[in-house]
């Protein structure tokens, strides 16, 4: 801390005044990372006619959003699940746009194709009718969760269970196991980007970067808790949600701030959807059968 031993009355009055007009940001991380000062800001939300909504992704190509609704419990192969479609003011334009599905939870898009997982399989559905192309069995699934795509169009499906605890790769129309060990235990939240894969490994509350061609695993935070969506902010941070109701952001350096805690009203926060375009983030409250869209400024 610097000292200062002789300053006259209006230089510190001047001093205060240039540093209360300066902007109340943090100092920036290593990389020109800036820590998350961030709020967020309701804009609206659905009516409650979705049932457990669990994930959410945003389709650019139809400014529509996507919503996937387990529709029973989390691991019931009920046949009841179903996909929404919703616009981007919340206004729910199809309920069931694709339906036969059991519990369905993480989606992805890659061309024409939507893939969600559902239990113990991984559905490719068709984008422009809905329908279901294939299905495509995990052996040794028990709870498949968040789906992402690469760049190359690789799909990547988590699988929770603890029984289990992989990554799965979608290769030749084949689910063949991609990723397992000490380090992945408990696998959700999965986000693909350049050459790495981003992931909320719940089973040790840490947010991880995987290698996509050599594997190697680093340590982006620790954050000591259940980890559910995952989402780039575009510019080096991420949006990570643990589902008991806590929507968080994490710097790349590590440093995590909560920006929005709903666990003391039991509204969960799910696989959350951040449309960097609109700055708008999207979550979904499963038992509480809403999708709330925030806009995202500085705080």
């Amino acid at each position: 801390m610097k000292k200062i031993f002789i300053i006259t009355s209006v230089l510190i009055f001047n001093f205060l005044i240039l540093f209360l007009a300066q902007p109340t940001y943090l100092p920036a991380q290593p990389g020109g990372v800036q820590p998350c000062r961030l709020k967020l800001t309701k804009l609206w939300e659905t009516k409650t006619e979705l049932r457990v909504p669990e994930s959410v992704l945003y389709n650019p190509s139809e400014d529509i959003i996507y919503v996937s609704n387990i529709n029973g419990k989390p691991t019931e192969k009920n046949g009841r699940g179903f996909i929404s479609k919703v616009s981007l003011s919340g206004e729910i334009k199809v309920l069931k746009w694709a339906t036969g599905l059991n519990a369905p939870k993480g989606s992805a898009i890659y061309r024409d194709s939507f893939y969600v997982s559902d239990i113990d399989e991984l559905v490719e559905i068709d984008l422009k009718t809905g329908k279901v192309i294939d299905r495509y069995p995990a052996a040794g699934a028990g709870f498949l969760n968040d789906v992402a795509v690469d760049n190359e169009g690789n799909v990547y499906v988590s699988d929770m269970s603890s029984k289990n605890s992989v990554i799965y790769k979608l290769v030749q129309k084949k689910m063949v196991l991609w990723l397992k060990g000490p380090e992945i235990s408990r696998p959700n939240g999965l986000y693909a980007e350049k050459n790495k894969l981003i992931l909320g490994n719940s089973g040790d509350g840490t947010l991880k970067a995987i290698n996509l061609v050599t594997k190697e695993i680093s340590v982006v935070a620790e954050i000591g808790s259940g980890i559910d969506g995952v989402q780039s902010d575009g510019k080096g941070n991420y949006f990570i949600s643990d589902w008991r109701g806590k929507t968080s952001c994490v710097t790349s350096s590590g440093q995590v701030t909560v920006l929005l805690d709903t666990t003391e009203q039991k509204i969960n926060s799910a696989d959350i959807e951040f449309i960097e375009s609109k700055q708008i983030l999207l979550i979904p409250t499963f038992f509480d059968n809403r999708v709330v869209a925030y806009s995202v400024e500085k705080g």
